[in-house]
């Protein structure tokens, strides 16, 4: 059989059969969508636009797959390629997405859901933290030949989950009977025909890059795939087709609503960690691009909680850490001898980047700390965040020390670190109070977001000592930032 006639035996008939089936509910005078959903065009409007997404972002990975010989197919089972990939394949991208838009259809007009729906915003920022964290665990998986298609996955999807569930999690949450089964019925009957092709041997999934873990003889890969690009459909889909979406984004467009940008810029910061360890020659402008926009985002966050003020706590937060670099690579106080390497924008012999760290990491150690530990906590979360960042920093060439145990860095370094960050954030609390109260969620899910990634990281750098340390030293501080607080019980009246 040839991947052609896959499709003609496997995919088609059933496309054909699901469209048939929502022909016959509008003859009927069903409602295309059901209650509770937008109509027609949009629901037309939305899947045209998925099966544009469908060819555009998945073309390029999995040309990258068939170029790794992650998967391949035998002589004579494709009828031509474009790039590296079957044209059949890309036929797949259409009629998979086409197939499950037609299943949800149905269960739109099926399933009754409720229009009590809370948003719950904490919901869909973990969610987001999670999928992005899968992306992470995907890096990890690249260090071994073995996990080569099921990093690869992660990476690829858990960037499209995080953005659609950051978005409108919540209200995917709400209707989950119906995205369930949008996404799980279809996936069941892919795994069992892309099982049957594997067994024809129509295309080939290489063993050498993958688990070896198979269910029923389909590799755990293959599974996931169809899995998450299932996800991918229903979960756009449910949040184009969902009036209360509609809603939102129309509220994100207006200009009073420009000071919560620093969410989506605080996400895209953390979409700019994960390339770093497969784009090494591009190490450089990723740092920047990745401490530029969470710059931007503690700043935009400041000013919408303090005002203008938040202008002096940059100024003066940049100002210092400018200040205490020249002064240590010029002196060798607070932190030793040492001397910055890398090209790039600098000031007064300092990247940029650095005081715009100083200035970023500075306010999340204090959103981080406990309130009434501020001072305490905020500097030694400085430390753990740089127990990993700086020997990052140092195998990647953008400064050196003259000489340390720990991998080239003195162990002064980070006393520096803490004496420097105590002062730091000694002035910024005397400059605003209502930095003593700050507990921001979103800021400490980005500390534990970089405590993850930059474990992640270190140890894809193969810098594992480092990784250890800095996923204990930055995971001490999250945990008494996320402990459970006793409630102080009440003195008995006299």
């Amino acid at each position: 059989m040839t991947y052609l006639q896959f499709h003609f035996v496997f995919i088609i008939p059933l496309l054909l059969l699901l469209l048939g089936l929502n022909l016959r509910d509008v003859k009927r005078g069903l409602p295309f969508t059901g209650e509770g959903w937008h109509g027609r065009k949009v629901a037309l409007w939305a899947i045209g636009i998925h099966l544009g997404l469908a060819l555009v972002y998945t073309t390029p990975w999995d040309n990258y797959l068939v170029y790794k010989q992650v998967w391949g197919y035998p002589p004579g089972r494709v009828l031509a390629t474009i790039g590296y990939v079957p044209i059949e394949e890309y036929l797949f991208f259409i009629l998979q997405t086409i197939l499950t838009s037609l299943w949800m259809l149905l269960l739109l007009r099926r399933i009754k859901v409720s229009s009590r729906e809370v948003a719950n915003p904490r919901l869909r920022l973990s969610g987001a933290v999670a999928a992005l964290l899968v992306a992470a665990l995907g890096l990890l998986c690249l260090s071994f030949d073995w996990g080569t298609y099921l990093g690869l996955i992660l990476i690829w999807a858990g960037p499209v989950i995080a953005l659609q569930w950051g978005y409108g999690g919540d209200l995917l949450w709400a209707r989950w009977r119906l995205i369930g089964l949008t996404f799980l019925v279809p996936s069941i009957y892919l795994w069992i025909a892309d099982r049957i092709a594997i067994g024809l041997n129509i295309w080939w999934i290489n063993p050498d890059l993958t688990t070896g873990i198979k269910v029923f003889g389909l590799p755990i890969e293959e599974a996931l795939f169809f899995l998450l690009t299932n996800v991918f459909v229903a979960f756009g889909l449910g949040l184009a087709l969902h009036p209360e979406s509609s809603r939102r984004l129309q509220r994100l467009r207006k200009l009073n609503q420009w000071q919560n940008g620093w969410k989506g810029l605080l996400l895209l910061w953390a979409l700019s960690l994960v390339p770093a360890p497969l784009l090494p020659n591009s190490f450089m402008p990723l740092a920047y691009i990745g401490t530029t926009l969470l710059a931007l985002a503690v700043l935009l966050y400041s000013l919408k909680t303090y005002g203008g003020k938040a202008w002096l706590l940059f100024l003066v937060a940049f100002a210092f850490g400018l200040g205490i670099e020249w002064l240590g690579k010029t002196t060798g106080i607070p932190f030793g001898n040492y001397r910055y390497t890398a090209s790039g924008p600098s000031l007064l012999g300092v990247p940029l980047l650095v005081p715009l760290g100083w200035w970023a990491f500075s306010i999340i150690a204090l959103s981080i700390s406990p309130i009434g530990m501020k001072l305490l906590v905020a500097p030694l979360a400085l430390v753990a965040w740089d127990i990993g960042l700086d020997p990052l920093m140092v195998s990647q060439g953008f400064w050196q020390f003259e000489q340390g145990i720990y991998y080239g860095i003195p162990l002064t370094n980070f006393l520096g670190w803490y004496l420097s960050g105590l002062l730091l954030v000694a002035i910024l609390l005397k400059l605003e109070p209502g930095l003593k109260l700050d507990s921001s969620l979103e800021l400490r899910l980005a500390f534990v977001a970089q405590a993850f990634l930059l474990s992640v990281g270190l140890l894809f750098f193969g810098l594992p000592v480092a990784s250890l340390l800095t996923f204990l030293a930055m995971g001490s501080v999250a945990f008494l930032s996320f402990r459970p607080q006793q409630k102080k019980q009440a003195l008995p009246a006299k």
